[in-house]
């Protein structure tokens, strides 16, 4: 090999990245949630791991935040390769918070927010707790400002990478989804605006990873698992992960402590898009529109508007169906049904439409099956197969799909995404919407998403009581909005235009200023 050549291999080499993660320590001296023997174990083996760009500690170092298991961590913490040179970086979690725990955590760990900054990379930590609860908040201020920072990166051609303790959007096999971060819709949105690479989260004891696209680029979000919390989920035990980049190209290793346990490697690379714009007089292969939200009541203004509704889209050429999210009635009266049903007829084109929380009070489903039609209805032509499901419980904003419920469903719609374009609608959203406090209403929302995007689903259609807001997750685009509530926003359905390559456009369509916008344009395999 030429003395050019091995210059520059050392150059290949030296542009090598490696983020060593430990997660959900949860360190104390005393109880019954350390696991003392894993924590050991896992230190020893990450020793052994060479080459180590940083070291990045997820949050919950600490079981009780108390001023003992401080102490206790940066003893435990210390074992940690004493020979590296490699920077060591904290973020701090929810059980870090607790007691007024996040004082010491600035007395003996450090600032609660941290910078990183080297040839490649830009990391960013920042705190997520509300102290003493297990929910998250990230504050708009504090939005605001890694944003900024996140823009003046951009120049810079380095990986930009946020790390937070708090899941970002809901993760599979945790159970009931919860303990997530009020404001995550608006930290989502201003990520993928900004060109956040890599988002890593910990908090919910279990490794993940989600491909997130923008109309612009690939983000990943990674959850890491616990390192040595006897609370693990489902069946992975102890593990640490660690991330190594090389130029656009990210391998995501998750390493299990003990030796029974299965290693997971995934490679991925960071992809940016240039969608085609549509040839004059294209024609969509299949054009959709999304609305919710219409809250009916026997009221003569909105009768006005309702006209001005069916006219608006009646207007619209080829549409293949209309779907109606959700919260077709104000109040789930009788009356208001036979409303609905009047209005929806006048429609010239196919509809199907889900129950949203405000359909679903004591006898509102025997009004919806008499007046609307299933409360799980699904629609089937040449081009499209749409499967909706009636997400929502009785008298209650919470949401629930289940277990065999979802895997039938998935079925279904499988058998026809080899030769249709394929879509599931439900009335309770799947990732949080920016303008909006996450509740997480679908209390499996974390097992749905997983399992839908994972599948050959297209598109993933909910209601959203504030902004129109999409995404791609994994192998779905995922559309919330076309709100007709016009209490904070004005009032909008949207456009879903599908060409034959597998290039769509939403267009977001404003009623009151007959102003028409282009708010989405993605690329999906359709026909797969």
């Amino acid at each position: 090999m030429s003395n050019a050549s091995i210059k520059v291999e050392k150059e290949k080499q030296s542009s090598k990245k490696r983020i060593m993660i430990i997660s959900d320590s949860h360190i104390t001296p005393y109880g019954t949630e350390f696991n003392e023997e894993a924590f050991d174990a896992g230190i020893k083996a990450i020793n052994k791991i060479k080459d180590v760009s940083i070291y990045l500690h997820l949050g919950d170092l600490t079981q009780n935040g108390t001023l003992l298991d401080y102490q206790y961590a940066l003893i435990q913490m210390n074992k940690l390769n004493p020979k590296s040179d490699a920077p060591v970086k904290y973020v701090i979690g929810n059980h870090d918070s607790e007691n007024v725990g996040y004082l010491l955590f600035e007395d003996m760990i450090g600032k609660r927010h941290f910078e990183y900054e080297d040839n490649e990379l830009f990391m960013i930590g920042i705190d997520s707790t509300k102290p003493d609860l297990a929910s998250g908040i990230i504050h708009q201020n504090t939005i605001n400002s890694v944003k900024t920072r996140l823009e003046a990166i951009e120049k810079k051609e380095k990986l930009k990478i946020v790390c937070f303790h708090h899941q970002l959007i809901p993760i599979p096999k945790t159970g009931k989804e919860r303990s997530a971060i009020d404001d995550s819709g608006d930290m989502l949105q201003m990520l993928l605006e900004a060109g956040a690479d890599l988002v890593i989260n910990g908090h919910r004891h279990i490794s993940n990873l989600y491909n997130m696209g923008s109309q612009e680029k690939d983000m990943f979000i990674f959850n890491a698992g616990t390192f040595s919390c006897n609370k693990t989920r489902y069946r992975e035990l102890f593990t640490f992960s660690v991330i190594d980049i090389i130029d656009n190209k990210i391998n995501f290793k998750v390493l299990p402590i003990m030796e029974s346990q299965y290693k997971k490697e995934i490679n991925r690379e960071i992809i940016s898009y240039n969608f085609r714009k549509p040839k004059l007089n294209e024609k969509p292969l299949c054009k959709l529109i999304q609305l919710s939200n219409t809250l009916i009541e026997d009221s003569n203004k909105q009768r006005s508007s309702l006209n001005e509704l069916v006219t608006e889209i009646n207007n619209i050429e080829n549409v293949e169906l209309i779907v109606h999210v959700g919260n077709l009635t104000k109040n789930g009266y009788e009356e208001e049904f036979a409303i609905a049903r009047e209005y929806l007829e006048k429609f010239e084109f196919p509809l199907l439409a889900v129950p949203g929380h405000s359909d679903s009070h004591p006898l509102a489903w025997n009004h919806w099956q008499r007046y609307i039609g299933p409360l799980d209805p699904s629609y089937k032509s040449e081009k499209l197969y749409i499967q909706g499901i009636n997400s929502c419980t009785q008298d209650s904003n919470i949401g629930y799909i289940g277990r065999k419920r979802l895997r039938l469903l998935i079925e279904k719609v499988l058998r026809f995404s080899s030769e249709k374009i394929v879509g599931f609608t439900c009335f309770h959203g799947l990732i949080p919407t920016p303008l909006s406090i996450w509740r997480t209403e679908l209390s499996d929302s974390g097992d749905v998403l997983a399992q839908l995007a994972l599948s050959q689903i297209d598109l993933i259609l909910n209601s959203t009581p504030s902004v129109s807001f999409n995404l791609r997750v994994e192998n779905s685009l995922i559309s919330n909005g076309g709100s007709l509530q016009k209490k904070h926003f004005e009032d909008s359905f949207i456009e879903i235009d599908i060409y034959n390559d597998g290039l769509i456009n939403l267009i977001e369509h404003k009623l009151k200023r007959k102003k028409a916008n282009l708010i989405g344009k993605y690329k999906i395999n359709i026909f797969s």
